[in-house]
This record gives C-alpha cells, structure tokens and sequence, in this order.
C-alpha cells in the first residue's frame, strides 16, 4: 500500500517503476500488494527513485525527506556490496 501510494505520487506507472528497479511488472504487483519480500538493497533503490525514507515505506512513518539514519543505513548497503 505505502509503496504503490509513493508510486502514484510520484507519477510513475508500474511498468515505469519497473523499468527504473530492472524487475517484472509483475514483480512489482505482487510488492506493492506485500505478497513478495523484497530485500533491503531494492528497498535502497526504491527510496532513491521515489524520493522517500526508508523509514517511510517499511513503517509508514517519517516524512517525504531523507533523514540521517537513511543516510547511514544507504552507506552501510554501500559498503555491503
């Protein structure tokens, strides 16, 4: 629900969302209705495409701006791979 309405607010379509991941449409669907886990590294990449916090889309909480524990956490994905 959080990510398809981030999604909408951004403008995107799902297939455009898609092309941006590199995922299926379908993928994507099967996300924003929260019938597939998605990891933390897509997550990362989700949060940049959308502009949104982490904190945002896992919770529900915070607001549309990144804030410095999305900073560290995104760093530490960084170092990660």
């Amino acid at each position: 629900e959080r990510l398809k309405r981030a999604r909408t607010e951004n403008g995107l379509t799902q297939e455009q969302l898609a092309e941006k991941l590199d995922v299926s449409v379908a993928f994507l669907s099967r996300a924003e209705c929260g019938n597939v886990k998605i990891n933390l590294t897509r997550i990362d990449q989700i949060c940049d495409i959308l502009n949104i916090s982490i904190s945002n889309i896992l919770t529900g909480t915070g607001n549309t701006s990144k804030d410095y524990l999305n900073e560290d956490f995104s760093n530490l994905l960084k170092t990660l791979k």
